[in-house]
């Protein structure tokens, strides 16, 4: 909702979302059935029209990172950890699930980790 705001506040086109299916079952909100109703309300919010761009709401985490290989992406500059700092923990739900989406992608990760 906040983004939609901004985006139509800017007369912005298209907002990005992120969520993937792996975390259907985490957060209600990264489910098909969010997207689509999100869709509905930012159509519904303003005669400026805002797309809800939703590329990876039907994929895993591993079929992301086959994606991202695909397209040369610097995965050693891209981040997932939920605590912050200057490296990766490699102990919070994210940092777990990236190592994994390498490994089931078949994909070295190029992640540091602390731990």
């Amino acid at each position: 909702a906040v983004a939609g705001g901004w985006a139509v506040s800017r007369k912005a086109n298209r907002i990005a979302y992120a969520a993937h299916s792996g975390d259907h079952t985490i957060y209600p909100d990264c489910r098909p059935e969010f997207t689509a109703a999100m869709r509905q309300a930012l159509g519904l919010a303003d005669w400026h029209q805002v797309d809800l761009y939703c590329p990876f709401v039907n994929l895993t985490k591993a079929d992301i990172v086959r994606r991202g290989a695909e397209l040369s992406v610097p995965f050693a500059e891209t981040w997932s950890c939920y605590e912050g700092g200057q490296q990766h923990c490699g102990l919070c739900g994210t940092c777990v699930e990236r190592r994994e989406a390498f490994e089931q992608a078949g994909i070295v990760d190029p992640t540091s980790y602390s731990a």
